[in-house]
């Protein structure tokens, strides 16, 4: 893809998401169907994760906050991981690479997966405006916690995860 086609779609998706005031899945609604390569090569979608809880969070190698939130989430995978909750990063590819990510993945040593959007689809899919945005997803596939921040209190969140 040429550097002016990446430049036309981030202004794109920008306008998208800029000039449709309330356009995003929020609280209390069912995650879009979505599709992912891994980096380590799996396939991931809606289908195959929803019936457990699941923790979402789309990311950048640029973004200082992002940087913040993947070793606490990194963290959060190996307290919950075995316990059920499913946790997937995917990286926008807004002013990213594929290449840049994987890197950056591999270095840190994350034990959840991520991918890399590079289309742009997922992300407009979910209607993400900033990064980091976080998703905690019940069972159902429904939406019950969107912030930039883990929520302080995982633990009773992972429980009425559970529950649902």
């Amino acid at each position: 893809m040429t550097q002016i086609a990446k430049i036309l779609l981030v202004v794109m998706w920008f306008l998208i998401v800029t000039v449709s005031p309330g356009w995003s899945i929020e609280v209390g609604e069912p995650l879009p169907d979505f599709a992912i390569q891994t980096f380590d090569g799996s396939r991931l979608s809606r289908a195959t994760l929803v019936g457990k809880p699941m923790l979402l969070i789309f990311w950048n190698t640029w973004c200082p906050y992002c940087m913040e939130e993947l070793p606490k989430i990194n963290r959060v995978a190996e307290k919950f991981g075995s316990r059920g909750l499913a946790v997937l990063a995917i990286n926008t590819g807004i002013n990213d690479s594929e290449s840049k990510a994987r890197a950056h993945w591999e270095k840190s040593g994350y034990v959840f997966p991520s991918g890399f959007d590079h289309y742009f689809e997922i992300t407009t899919a979910f209607g993400v405006r900033g990064v980091p945005t976080i998703f905690l997803v019940d069972p159902k596939g429904v939406v019950r916690y969107k912030q930039a921040v883990l929520p302080g209190d995982m633990e009773d969140r992972f429980k009425q995860l559970s529950l649902n």
